[in-house]
């Protein structure tokens, strides 16, 4: 059976006719009639019986349309994947994202992604550096963006972002009053700590230890969104990543920042699959991440006046 045939087939079959058929697939009728013919002596089904002058469909015929008619739908479900593969690239997105940039930076670049195609599908998956990272190495995200800190071995990377940490705290709070936060400032206040594992956590304690200061911790989190959050409910202050607190906004809800001296950076990679050549889509997905970052306004520092 060949494509042509089949296509003759369905035409008649809806059309009622040859000549019908013939018309509405731009060919002739003759050329119709044949592939019919060559249809049914491929399948050694009899197809049509000339009845009053006209073709009636057999059961055969009837039974032989349902199947072709599926067949049609898969063909026409090619068709559309060809035509979106050709405009957009080779398929729905999965975007891998450790929480600091995965809960409020990356929904802004996925809108911002979505605004130049708006056919395009994305998964957003939140996870800590490492499944990132192994997410972009097996091939179930096809761009990650995670902490520096991890095992790159596996993965391609190139520099994202230097963040640097910042002092949250409500407002009216007394550190407000400082142009940057040291460690001595953080002496006696109730403090929201990153989980102890955080690398930016383990650097603020080195920086307490060589100066034989402690802070008083009574909250720790993973997360520096929830670091922001939990100042802004009055619990104490904290070190959070400066692109978290740009990205949601927090500045509008209450919340003041400032530089945290020594500086302690933040930093991110975009990572994606080793030897892998990367679809139009994913292309379009990271530009629409730079655009993000550089619209948030988060490089390499962050002026005082800038938080």
């Amino acid at each position: 059976m060949h494509l042509g045939e089949l296509e003759s087939f369905d035409a008649v079959m809806r059309m009622g006719s040859t000549n019908r058929a013939a018309d509405f697939l731009g060919i002739s009728q003759p050329a119709v009639s044949r592939a019919v013919a060559r249809l049914a002596r491929s399948t050694r089904l009899t197809l049509f019986r000339q009845v009053g002058g006209r073709l009636v469909p057999t059961p055969e015929a009837h039974a032989l349309h349902e199947e072709v008619q599926r067949a049609f739908i898969g063909l026409d479900q090619l068709r559309a994947r060809a035509a979106a593969i050709r405009e957009f690239g080779a398929g729905g997105l999965r975007l891998a994202c450790y929480p600091a940039l995965g809960l409020s930076f990356a929904p802004k670049a996925i809108q911002r992604y979505r605004a130049k195609d708006r056919s395009g599908h994305v998964t957003l998956l939140v996870a800590g550096s490492n499944a990132v990272r192994d997410m972009v190495a097996s091939g179930q995200a096809d761009v990650g963006l995670a902490a520096d800190e991890i095992d790159v071995s596996r993965v391609s990377t190139q520099p994202f972002m230097t963040a640097p940490a910042i002092c949250v705290m409500p407002k009216g709070h007394r550190l407000t009053n400082c142009e940057t936060v040291t460690p001595a400032d953080l002496v006696g206040e109730p403090f929201i700590a990153l989980s102890p594992d955080d690398t930016v956590r383990r650097r603020i304690e080195r920086i307490l230890e060589d100066a034989g200061l402690e802070t008083r911790t009574v909250v720790e989190t993973q997360y520096s969104e929830v670091v922001c959050n939990l100042a802004l409910e009055g619990v104490g202050i904290g070190i959070a990543n400066a692109m978290t607190y740009r990205a949601s906004q927090f500045d509008q809800r209450g919340l003041v920042a400032r530089p945290f001296s020594p500086t302690i950076p933040f930093r991110a990679l975009i990572l994606t699959a080793k030897e892998r050549l990367k679809s139009t889509q994913t292309e379009v997905l990271i530009a629409a991440l730079h655009d993000t970052r550089n619209q948030i306004g988060i490089g390499n520092a962050v002026a005082a006046d800038q938080l």
